[in-house]
């Protein structure tokens, strides 16, 4: 009995601290965001007042328990603008500047600096926030509506980089490795696909050539002395969906100017995870997976803001759906596994299992369709 009560206790103390670490209507939970991609939030429906009055910083009204608390951690000096949308009516706006990792902390000890307040606030009057973030500090942005709403607000925080004399920000580099004009001359140009301005990315070329090797650059030049034609080149940029490009020719008799376009990531949005294979009606991942699983540890790597969930999908029969789910689960974690071994942090990674629950093919015709249901996917959080 005493075994039976110590395994319940445990297991009631393990659903308690993970309903509180997804607590986000308190600081401790709060929710790490990024800029200039869309989110849509939902309030958690908390009940009553906050006695403490935000930490003292609300003292004039009342200040309902009802929050949505999020994080923005500015990579550059730059001007930040937030715009929202939502059917929630009026609602509490608190955005404080605090130290790296310590903001909850600067809110309890009234060290925070509160850089905009705004009480009964609406989206129109959003589009007034027009802010100075500084490199180097975090910037808390809170939502605060009635007790027991349950409703979502859809917002953005749009982040413009600024150099030192307050221009925006060009993430431009260029790496000119000439070294004969007469020679024909392969250059590559990095761009953001959306804005069409320059990114520097970590651009790494695999030819088995002299010009193999990692570049960081927007814009780089290389002398070809021969033709290559199956080269591999990858492209890593902070805050951009990485690209390969694989079998690539690369001519050496004539100038050539390739422009690659980086797609930023964007959150809450799912893609497939390509070449990732098991062995039949198992969880062990094939040899000729690793590349791209390689690939999925350097964008984690590049990108330490961002979580993500596996999701794992195959194609059984529906008679087979609890073996179904059980593999699917476990393909999922045998891959989060693999990222916590090459060193990502457990807590950014999430793993499930959909079974045959969302087929792409409703009923496959063939092995393609049916290789199409067999899949797995990333959900950026």
């Amino acid at each position: 009995m005493k075994y039976c009560f110590t395994i319940l206790l445990f297991l009631i103390t393990t659903v308690y601290f993970a309903q509180k670490k997804q607590d986000y209507s308190v600081c401790a939970g709060k929710i790490q965001i990024s800029a200039n991609n869309p989110y849509t939030m939902t309030f958690m429906g908390k009940k009553g007042l906050d006695k403490n009055k935000l930490h003292g910083y609300l003292n004039d009204i009342e200040v309902p328990k009802n929050a949505i608390w999020t994080a923005f951690e500015p990579g550059k000096n730059g001007k930040m603008q937030l715009k929202c949308k939502s059917d929630i009516g009026a609602f509490h706006l608190v955005i404080f500047k605090t130290a790296v990792g310590g903001g909850c902390l600067d809110l309890g000890l009234k060290r925070a600096e509160p850089l905009f307040i705004k009480t009964k606030a609406d989206c129109r009057q959003m589009e007034n926030v027009n802010l100075d973030l500084v490199q180097g500090f975090e910037y808390l942005v809170v939502f605060i509506t009635e007790p027991k709403s349950k409703k979502s607000i859809n917002f953005e925080l749009n982040f413009q980089p600024m150099d030192e004399k307050g221009k925006d920000y060009v993430d431009t580099l260029t790496m000119n490795l000439i070294y004969d004009k007469a020679r024909p001359i392969y250059s590559f140009h990095v761009i953001d696909e959306v804005s069409g301005k320059p990114v520097t990315a970590r651009i790494s070329i695999s030819s088995q050539s002299e010009i193999d090797g990692t570049y960081f650059a927007s814009d780089l030049f290389l002398n070809l002395t021969r033709t290559l034609k199956n080269a591999t080149i990858k492209f890593d940029a902070e805050g951009y969906n990485s690209k390969d490009l694989k079998e690539y020719k690369l001519a050496s008799r004539s100038h050539k100017k390739d422009t690659v376009k980086l797609t930023p990531f964007v959150r809450g949005t799912i893609s497939k995870l390509d070449e990732i294979y098991f062995s039949p009606g198992l969880a062990q991942i094939l040899d000729d997976s690793y590349p791209r699983l390689l690939r999925l540890r350097d964008f984690l790597v590049l990108n330490p803001q961002i979580s993500i969930e596996i999701q794992g999908h195959v194609n059984e029969d529906k008679k087979h759906g609890l073996f179904s789910m059980r593999l699917s689960k476990k393909r999922a974690e045998r891959i989060k596994e693999f990222l916590i071994e090459s060193g990502i942090s457990p807590e950014r990674l999430n793993a499930v299992g959909f079974g045959n629950s969302k087929p792409v093919f409703e009923k496959p015709e063939n092995e393609a369709q049916k290789e199409a249901n067999r899949r797995v996917e990333i959900l950026i959080r």
